[in-house]
């Protein structure tokens, strides 16, 4: 069932698949009467219907289950539906218990009491039973197919064992009777004002069927209350008194114009009867086409429509016309004289919707493609490449399209990523020849990249595609060119800022390795150091052995000697400073 329900869907959606549930689910799937009670052998019609709470859906699915012990379909009526072709025609079977569709509407249909499929029972064994809805769908007529069920009532049927008498199909329970001692007044009860939760306005048409309650105010006076619900609104109640109540339950009504009439009793007699008006309308506005003048391709960008609905019972409210996903245009009836031009329209192709709503919000809807076609894009023969704010050059664009046309011309930052910011705009007007061209100042283009967007438009507002142009570069004037290199303020102050860092970067290079080299030096200095002082302390410690003697001359060589070391070291060590330094 699921898998079929998803067939028609594509059938009549032109998608493959239902929708994704949106998460404003709105339709409900009722029978009405939803609790009642036969004998054996009697038969019962029970109605399926939606509420869709204003939300269009052209197509449904549902199983019902029903206790085939207690209860037998006897026949299936569609005739009233707002389905008009089945995808699985409506069926049953008794032997288990099980009633079954798939259906659909090339329009889009709305309201609260919406018919779907008529029922037939029998009663053939005692017991009570529900009628229950296993599975469901509800295709909004969006383009997606969005399931929009939210809800599902089911319904009981008690069957009681055979009767002899015959009884009502619906049954009520009686007023709560209020007893009292009457404050007598001397003079004619008041009207009754009276209140009705589910049809509150008596100037509005409904579109909901259901028992209702109406209620009204006692006052101290009133003994006995007098009640009747019928078709004619000049209706007087009988003077049989009902009892003293002050609220009353009836059954659900059939469409029409019905009247509660509702008089009071006191000890000196009846008032007058407030008649209260209950106006009420399930059915759907005649279904219609649409057809556009022009034709369903047109290169017209105002074309215009001619469509035309009825409702036999309530009357049409409005038509609202739709473009795409755009809001309603609403046009009331009494205004509307069977043709809508539309506003103007761009080039390419969209989905018009077209609803009839009844004066009870009852609504079936029409749609039509339709595609614009574009006139000649304009073309764009010359823009420069480069602009230099320094000199104070302006932005001119020229081109060529029809002759006597408009050129609507648009200045577009270049964007990384997305579209780009619109600057600023203008109109040229091509002339005999079809030339056109526009400057736009340099003061609106601070620097950066830009392009040219340029669109035809003729007399009649109908437009081409647009088409760009070759981008344009906004920025500073260049101090210094080498052939194609080019370096402008900007470009300089970088280059410069660049050259600086080089320069410190090598500085410090230098000075890092200089140091290293000097740190070298001075470790092989102090090492050549350590060697002269220890060939000193040698030299000095001969000596020493040497004056322990008798003989002068070892003196002599020794000190000779250690005058000759010194003197080399101090030769050695005047040159290893100066390879430091």
């Amino acid at each position: 069932m699921k898998l079929q329900f998803k067939i028609i869907i594509s059938i009549l959606i032109g998608v493959v698949g239902l929708g994704i549930f949106s998460s404003v689910h709105a339709a409900t799937f009722y029978l009405t009467p939803n609790n009642s009670e036969i004998g054996v052998g009697e038969k019962i019609t029970i109605e399926l219907k939606v509420d869709s709470e204003g939300v269009s859906f052209n197509a449904a699915q549902a199983v019902l289950r029903f206790p085939k012990d207690t209860l037998e379909v006897v026949s299936l009526d569609k005739s009233a539906s707002a389905f008009s072709f089945w995808l699985e025609e409506p069926q049953f079977s008794n032997v288990d218990g099980v009633v079954s569709f798939t259906g659909g509407t090339p329009y889009g249909v709305a309201g609260a009491a919406v018919s779907i499929l008529k029922i037939e029972f029998l009663a053939k064994g005692t017991g009570s039973g529900t009628v229950s809805l296993t599975e469901g769908a509800v295709a909004a007529s969006d383009g997606t197919g969005t399931n929009v069920l939210s809800k599902i009532n089911d319904g009981l049927i008690a069957v009681i064992p055979k009767r002899t008498a015959a009884v009502e199909p619906q049954k009520i329970p009686e007023p709560q009777q209020i007893v009292r001692v009457p404050v007598p007044t001397g003079k004619l009860p008041i009207k009754p004002v009276v209140k009705v939760s589910l049809y509150p306005e008596i100037t509005r048409w409904y579109n909901s069927i259901a028992p209702f309650t109406a209620n009204w105010d006692l006052p101290l006076d009133v003994s006995g209350i007098s009640t009747s619900l019928n078709k004619s609104p000049n209706a007087i109640p009988s003077e049989k008194s009902e009892g003293l109540f002050d609220s009353k339950a009836f059954i659900a009504l059939s469409d029409g114009v019905w009247y509660l009439h509702v008089r009071f009793q006191n000890s000196v007699g009846w008032g007058p009867t407030m008649h209260y008006k209950i106006a009420v309308d399930t059915q759907l506005p005649l279904g219609f086409g649409i057809t556009i003048f022009e034709g369903e391709k047109t290169d017209n960008p105002v074309p215009t429509l001619q469509f035309r609905s009825s409702d036999a019972l309530s009357g049409l409210k409005e038509y609202q016309i739709r473009i795409g996903d755009g809001d309603p245009i609403r046009i009331a009836d009494k205004d509307f004289i069977g043709t809508f031009k539309l506003p103007l329209q761009s080039p390419g192709q969209r989905k018009i919707y077209v609803k009839a709503v009844d004066l009870a919000d009852n609504s079936i809807e029409s749609s039509i493609d339709m595609e614009i076609i574009p006139l000649a894009s304009p073309i764009i023969t010359f823009v420069p490449t480069e602009l230099f704010p320094e000199n104070k050059q302006d932005l001119s664009v020229k081109g060529t399209t029809l002759s006597g046309f408009n050129v609507l011309l648009k200045v577009q930052k270049v964007a990384t990523k997305g579209t780009g910011e619109i600057i600023t705009e203008g109109i040229a007007r091509s002339d005999d020849k079809g030339n056109w061209e526009f400057t736009f100042s340099n003061q609106l283009l601070p620097t950066g990249q830009y392009i040219i967007l340029a669109q035809a438009q003729d007399a009649r507002g109908a437009l081409s595609l647009v088409v760009a142009s070759q981008e344009v570069q906004v920025k500073s004037k260049p101090i210094l060119q080498i052939g194609a290199f080019q370096l402008g303020m900007s470009g300089m102050l970088i280059f410069l800022l660049i050259v600086m860092a080089l320069g410190f970067g090598a500085g410090a290079w230098f000075y890092k390795k200089r140091q290293q080299k000097l740190a070298l030096r001075l470790m092989l200095v102090k090492t050549d150091m350590a060697k002269v002082f220890r060939i000193i302390e040698e030299d000095i410690e001969k000596l020493k052995q040497a004056g322990r003697t008798t003989t002068e001359a070892d003196d002599d060589f020794v000190a000779k000697r250690l005058q000759d070391n010194i003197t080399k070291m101090e030769g050695y060590l005047n040159k290893t400073i100066d390879r430091v330094e």
